[in-house]
Formats: structure tokens, sequence, C-alpha cells
């Protein structure tokens, strides 16, 4: 093979979807990474042009510097909070995501956790798998129909969700995001923006669709929870640290807070001595929401096909940061 029609190294963090790895073989030198921890990375990336990672490994600027050939980072997902982002656009890599490719699988998990809180799904596995057909009665359940929900973060999810909780449940719906809604999406979930301090201490259901950075790390904190209603139900399908999960488990305990809902963590796995994990009142799902075979297609398909078109010379169709900026790193760097 000449040395034009080399293919270039694709260094894979995780196996994927047949839909993503098939792409990825037939058009770069596709290597899987041995191990995901900095020692293996770093000895394993400086071949690398492209890289794809999922949720382990951490891109950090150490990383970045052992990979002086890589063009670009494809996150097989939506989250990118363990991907230095300006310490890549510094030094002329692009990121590249896939935004809207699990929306329906988190927005029917959401809504699973909120049923299921609901209706003491925790309580009642429990006793079916005990033979104790007779706690059927010992706890009453609720139904989410008519309540009020409060979305904070009224993104693809964060709208999805508004616009079921309204048309299928006929509940009314509020919503925080940092920016407006355009009218046509409001009114599709007959949603209302208010603050976030209204939206908590009004909602019945509070459901977090926010992504992690400085601004939503622990968002929900002790002062927070103690805005909410004690009868309310708290979601989270989005990061774990947005919330303060100790506070969570105190809000639980005294009874400020009905339920806990949640398929994410701060720490992941999380640790054996987990203040929420095993509690009648918490349902809890290891950060499966996104692991259906439509979702598991779309972040495979799309993540590789976003790595290809950077490597290939086109513009990414989901980049993470501007690509002018990325060119210009890499004009200034001589990367070009």
């Amino acid at each position: 093979m000449t040395a034009s029609a080399r293919k270039p190294v694709v260094l894979c963090l995780t196996e994927m979807h047949e839909s993503g790895m098939s792409l990825l073989r037939e058009r770069t030198e596709l290597r899987m990474a041995s191990g995901t921890d900095p020692a293996t990375l770093a000895r394993e990336i400086p071949e690398a042009e492209g890289l794809v990672i999922r949720t382990s490994g951490v891109v950090d600027a150490a990383l970045l510097d052992a990979a002086p050939r890589l063009k670009v980072i494809g996150r097989h997902g939506v989250g990118f909070d363990h991907v230095d982002v300006p310490a890549a656009t510094a030094r002329g890599v692009q990121v590249v995501y896939t935004p809207g490719a699990n929306v329906e699988a988190v927005v029917e998990h959401t809504f699973a956790l909120m049923i299921g809180v609901s209706k003491h799904f925790p309580k009642m596995l429990k006793a079916v798998a005990e033979f104790r057909h007779h706690d059927r009665t010992s706890v009453m359940g609720r139904d989410i129909r008519g309540r009020t929900l409060g979305i904070v973060g009224f993104g693809r999810i964060g709208k999805q969700v508004g616009r079921v909780a309204y048309q299928a449940f006929g509940m009314k719906v509020l919503y925080n995001d940092i920016v407006p809604i355009a009218p046509e999406d409001e009114q599709a979930a007959g949603a209302r923006r208010v603050s976030l301090e209204e939206l908590l201490a009004e909602s019945e259901y509070v459901s977090l669709h926010v992504p992690l950075d400085a601004s939503t790390r622990r968002m929900i904190h002790d002062g927070r929870l103690a805005r909410m209603r004690p009868d309310a139900i708290l979601i989270n399908t989005c990061r774990g640290a947005v919330v303060d999960e100790a506070a969570v488990a105190r809000a639980l305990d005294e009874k400020r807070l009905w339920g806990y809902g949640a398929d994410v963590y701060e720490l992941e796995p999380p640790p054996r001595d987990h203040p929420l994990i095993g509690r009648d009142d918490c349902m809890l799902t290891p950060h499966c929401a996104a692991q259906t075979i439509e979702s598991l297609i779309n972040m495979a398909s799309w993540s590789a096909q976003g790595v290809v078109d950077v490597l290939e010379g086109r513009p990414p169709k989901y980049p993470v940061n501007d690509p002018a900026e990325v060119m210009a790193a890499r004009r200034r760097l001589g990367k070009v």
C-alpha cells in the first residue's frame, strides 16, 4: 500500500454496535485499546489520528499531549464531561458526539422511573421475590396523570419528556433553561418557563436533563431540596454529579422528598456504601437508559461517521467544539 493510500489509525476504547465498527474497519486502521487507564492509553495513543470513546477513559491535556497525530475524538453518546474540550481545541483536535441518538430511549426510561417510584416498584418487586404477596396493601401509590412536572434543561430530551408528559398524561409542564425556548416547542409540551426556584417549589415531579459542567455540578443540593415539596419525586437521567446524592438521602430520611429515581451516579460504578442504593423509596438503574438496540445503532454509526468525516476532510455533522477554531489551531501548530 502506498503512503497516499494509508488508512488513518483510529484507537477505539470500546466495543460498540457493528454498524459503527464495520464503518471504522472499512475506512480506517482500527485498533482496540487494551485498557482505559491513563498509562495504557498514553502508551497506545501516539500513532492514533482518531479516538473513539464511550464512558470509560479520561481525555485530558496530558493524554492529548501524548497524541501528536490526533485529529478527532468521537464520543459514543452525548455527555462529554470526561473530555477536556478546550485542551482539544487548543491542540487542533475536533470533538464530535451523537446528540439525539438516544432521545427516545432516555425519555422512555425517564417515565419508567417516574411511574416506578410512584407505584413503589422497588418495594413491590422485593415483596414478590420474597413471597410476601400481601405487602401489596402496605403502601399506596399514585398516578402521574394531571400532576405537575418540572423539567430542568429543555433540550432535545427535555422537550420530548415535556411533550409526552403533556400529550400522553395531561401533566402540567414547567421548565427551566438558561435560554427561552421557541414558542412552538413550548406549545407542543404545554410548557411554561419559570425560575428554578419556582419550578422546585411547584412541581410534584422534577426531571433533570442538563449537561454536567461547573454551573450544574451538584446544582440540586440541600438548599434546593429544601425548596421542593415533600410529596415530590426527583428523577435524574442526565449525570449523577448534578445532584448531591448525600443530600438526597437526607431529604428522603427526613420525609422532605417522596422518592428518587436515577440511572446515573456521581461515581460509576457506585460504591457499595452508596447512600441511595437498596432503599425502598429509590428506583435505581445502572446507567442503562441508552442500552436499546435503536440507540446503540445510532450512537455507534453516528460517532464512527463523525470520526471518518473529519479524517477525510469533511465537516462533522455534530461537532462539540467549533471547527473553525480547531482549524485555526491546526494552522497555528503547523498540522495542516
